[in-house]
């Protein structure tokens, strides 16, 4: 029993056509929930780790916005958060920097071993650079100082080198949606024959 196949060339191309837009639309959306992680927001934890190492990060993260609701003086919510950045190239140069500076916010960078690369009042706005440890991690801790009670937002950017072999994130998915469109493909051929 042969498969019935259809002739309608303004149907295939108009379906070849919602099956391309689908595919970028969602490499974009892939790329671009992988290089910045919002606390709350999938696939960030609802509230990020009070304890190290924290939440791994997935590899290619350049950007962390997360809040702070509390503070240990006022007995009162969280008034730390740990994640910790992975895949980077080990004795490149990092550099963190703080956008839209939180008051009575600082923040910390070690390695995974617990020591102290550097520290930084957010208020400040100033940067911690230093060299990236030969595991390629990094861990973050963002304080809320004593005296400041309430909700505390901050945002920390990332500038560092990927270990080679390292797949970004949008090259993941690019070879994900190339895959998957050479399996549709390979299909619709097989039912046409």
């Amino acid at each position: 029993m042969a498969l019935e196949t259809r002739k309608n060339p303004v149907i295939d191309k108009l379906a070849r056509a919602l099956l391309a837009s689908s595919c970028l639309t969602g490499a974009a959306g892939i790329a671009t929930a992988s290089t910045i992680i919002t606390e709350g927001i999938a696939p960030a934890p609802a509230e990020f780790p009070v304890s190290a190492p924290g939440y791994i990060l997935p590899v290619g993260t350049t950007e962390v916005i997360g809040t702070l609701n509390g503070c240990s003086e006022c007995g009162v919510g969280e008034d730390v958060n740990w994640f910790e950045f992975q895949g980077l190239l080990p004795s490149a140069s990092f550099d963190f920097s703080p956008c839209c500076e939180g008051e009575g916010t600082s923040y910390s960078v070690f390695n995974t071993t617990m020591d102290n690369l550097g520290n930084c009042n957010l208020e400040a706005g100033c940067d911690v650079i230093g060299a990236v440890p030969t595991n390629g991690k990094l861990v973050v801790r963002v304080v809320a100082e004593c005296g400041e009670c309430g909700t505390q937002n901050y945002q920390l950017s990332l500038t560092s080198a990927l270990a080679p072999g390292t797949p970004e994130p949008s090259t993941l998915a690019t070879a994900g949606l190339a895959l998957a469109g050479a399996l549709a493909w390979r299909r619709k051929r097989t039912r046409i024959n």
